[in-house]
């Protein structure tokens, strides 16, 4: 047997560990007579000693982040008022970084792989008149376009459940992501909520195909009429209702968290496969960090481009989703992270702290032009530390 053949049984074996019941009831009761596989379920909760570390380079002898006004050597309560907006941080030190190898242990015991397939509808028809034509490339028909219906619903559901699974997770591979297991509870919740919320939308769809397919016949031929384009309403472009149904689906799979000893003696891998593997395993884990990192620099880069415009001038509109999507994303990152560096974790509830001290005063970060520019000098603050550790 070659290495490579080694190292992919090894793999496979991994992903057949035995399921540990206790933790993994959360998605056996999916229905099964939806369009939905739960499929290769595995328990992170086994022998430790074959965990290995994972090193990401991060910043880990930073002090505490403190909120200071004049006295920067004074202790202050960090725990900002809700509701009062001049418990806000007025500024923040930035002390130079400094880069230490920070190791997370046993990262087979905090996380295990998810990956979510979905496969769904495709309402675009090949136009082999209209590609003839053209002459350049494909021209396709949209089908179930220009107006609300079933079609478009089911397939925004499904792309909810795609959508939810990103957000909750790290990045591993691709289609693969990082689920920490504190929060391997909410996480199957949520994402069993959303899948029967789609298969429910799917049910309608089938029931009601019959009438969107006749309902957007008649817009193509509408649209046909118009342009002299007889051939553009075709009923031999929309599948039957068996054929669209089969066309949704979710799978997903839950597998263990590899490691470089995790091999079997007797496959005889090397010293130096074992360090090629922990390696794959060290820089997965260091983008994962970064990935924590910039989703919440994102939406903290577009609050600052939008607080420094001065109220009144063009690009000043203040909407509520601008704190909301930094109060989510500073939540959904504290359950995902599974870093050991205290400074990650350390950043994630500075950012908490600081969008809650403002959640209940977005009329004043509306309509006060000091509040706008106080939190657009805080938030940016906090911001150019996290770059600091990307």
């Amino acid at each position: 047997m070659t290495m490579h053949e080694q190292l992919r049984a090894a793999m496979l074996a991994a992903q057949s560990t035995p399921v540990t019941p206790e933790w993994v009831d959360a998605v056996a009761d999916v229905e099964t007579d939806s369009a939905v596989q739960v499929i290769d379920t595995v328990s992170p909760t086994h022998d430790s000693s074959s965990a290995a570390p994972c090193s990401t380079q991060l910043t880990s002898s930073e002090p505490k982040y403190n909120y200071l006004d004049d006295d920067v050597t004074a202790d202050v309560d960090l725990t900002p008022v809700p509701g009062n907006i001049d418990d806000a941080p007025a500024n923040v030190l930035t002390p130079a970084p400094v880069r230490e190898t920070v190791k997370v242990k046993n990262l087979d015991e905090k996380a295990v792989l998810v990956q979510v397939k979905r496969r769904m509808y495709s309402p675009y028809k090949l136009d082999t008149e209209e590609t003839r034509a053209y002459g350049a490339g494909n021209v396709n028909k949209h089908l179930f376009e220009g107006r609300n219906n079933r079609v478009k619903e089911a397939i925004s559901k499904y792309t909810e459940v795609y959508t939810y699974s990103k957000d909750n997770t790290v990045p591993w591979t691709t289609g693969v992501e990082l689920l920490n297991i504190g929060n391997y509870m909410d996480f199957t919740t949520g994402l069993r909520d959303l899948i029967h919320s789609a298969d429910a939308a799917v049910d309608d769809l089938y029931r009601n195909w019959d009438a969107e397919v006749a309902a957007d016949l008649k817009r193509l031929a509408d649209i046909a009429y118009a342009k002299g384009k007889p051939n553009l309403a075709n009923p031999a472009d929309y599948p039957d209702a068996d054929e669209m149904r089969a066309k949704f689906s979710v799978e997903i799979r839950y597998m263990p968290v590899p490691t470089a000893d995790g091999f079997d003696p007797r496959l005889g891998i090397s010293d130096e496969d074992k360090a090629t593997v922990q390696k794959q395993l060290d820089d997965a884990c260091a983008n994962a960090s970064s990935h924590v990192l910039n989703e919440m620099i994102e939406p903290m880069r577009r609050a600052v481009g939008k607080l420094t415009v001065k109220i009144g001038e063009d690009g000043s509109v203040f909407r509520d989703s601008m704190i909301d999507n930094m109060v989510d994303v500073a939540s959904r990152m504290a359950k995902v992270n599974v870093s050991d560096d205290p400074v990650i974790a350390e950043r994630i509830k500075d950012l908490q702290s600081l969008v809650g001290t403002y959640a209940n005063n977005k009329d004043m970060l509306r309509n006060v032009p000091s509040v706008r520019e106080k939190a657009a000098t805080q938030i940016d603050d906090l911001m150019s530390k996290m770059q600091g550790l990307v």
